[in-house]
């Protein structure tokens, strides 16, 4: 079987996790634009995003840390899905459409966690206090 080494999001790069997920063009938009309303500034790695988690796991805000592990599953998901569809169909979605559907994603996931108390906001309302629709 012969299959390229070349990232088909971008087509620039070599495609490898690293790359894929943090280096290429399309997921960097996707990613920076999405973990920068959480975090100042967001990782560039997926080792930099789960020591982030993990230090955070015992600060005050667990709803940003709870926030910031469902988006990044979210977003390697969609990137993951993207770049199948693109080998498979020979579909492109833009870098826009994905984010929406990130935010789409996170907001029906978000919906179905019950606020931990009537004096602490849900994970949607944090959700939405970080993220405006798009």
């Amino acid at each position: 079987m012969n299959v390229s080494e070349d990232c088909v999001l971008c087509s620039s790069g070599r495609e490898t996790h690293h790359h894929l997920f943090f280096e290429c063009p399309y997921s960097a938009t996707v990613w920076g634009q999405l973990a920068a309303r959480i975090w100042p500034n967001p990782p560039s790695d997926i080792h930099s995003a789960a020591a982030w988690i993990s230090l955070n796991r015992h600060r005050q805000n667990s709803q940003a840390q709870t926030v910031s592990k469902l988006l990044l599953q979210s977003a390697v998901y969609l990137i993951w899905r993207e770049r199948n569809a693109r080998i498979f169909t020979g579909k492109a979605t833009p870098a826009t459409t994905l984010r929406v559907s990130i935010d789409r994603l996170m907001r029906d996931r978000l919906l179905s966690f019950p606020s931990q108390s009537v004096f602490r906001s849900s994970l949607l309302e944090f959700y939405f206090f970080c993220f405006r629709p798009p």
